[in-house]
């Protein structure tokens, strides 16, 4: 592989509002790495399918580059803007690259680009 995409790996973690209430709203980190897109394996599609959830994508990622990220934004090539996903699955072979196996994500709205600065 040639490490040509690019994506940011973003960790969004629980907040509490003035309420008392748990949002996952509080954006920790955001960075950008290089990528690897691959497709989902047959057998993982299917296995998550049974467990009701829909997986989109697999991404490469160097090991040192991840470090618990739980969202990844994707700009496909000919897209306008970047597709969110969520973090299901992670998967290495104790080598230096890890696969992040993804879903599509539904953020709520006051998790945005701008809210990160960048």
């Amino acid at each position: 592989m040639f490490w040509s995409e690019v994506a940011d790996l973003v960790k969004i973690e629980n907040a509490t509002d003035e309420d008392g209430y748990t949002d996952e709203t509080e954006v920790s980190r955001v960075k950008n790495v290089f990528i690897n897109v691959k497709s989902v394996k047959r057998a993982e599609f299917y296995a998550a399918r049974q467990a009701g959830v829909d997986m989109a994508m697999t991404f490469e990622v160097r090991t040192a580059d991840y470090t618990g990220e739980n969202i990844v934004e994707y700009k496909q090539p000919g897209h306008k803007k970047a597709t969110a996903y969520r973090v299901i699955r992670t998967y290495t072979e104790g080598g230096d690259t890890i696969e992040l196996n993804c879903a599509l994500a539904t953020l709520p709205a006051s998790v945005g680009r701008s809210r990160r600065g960048t």
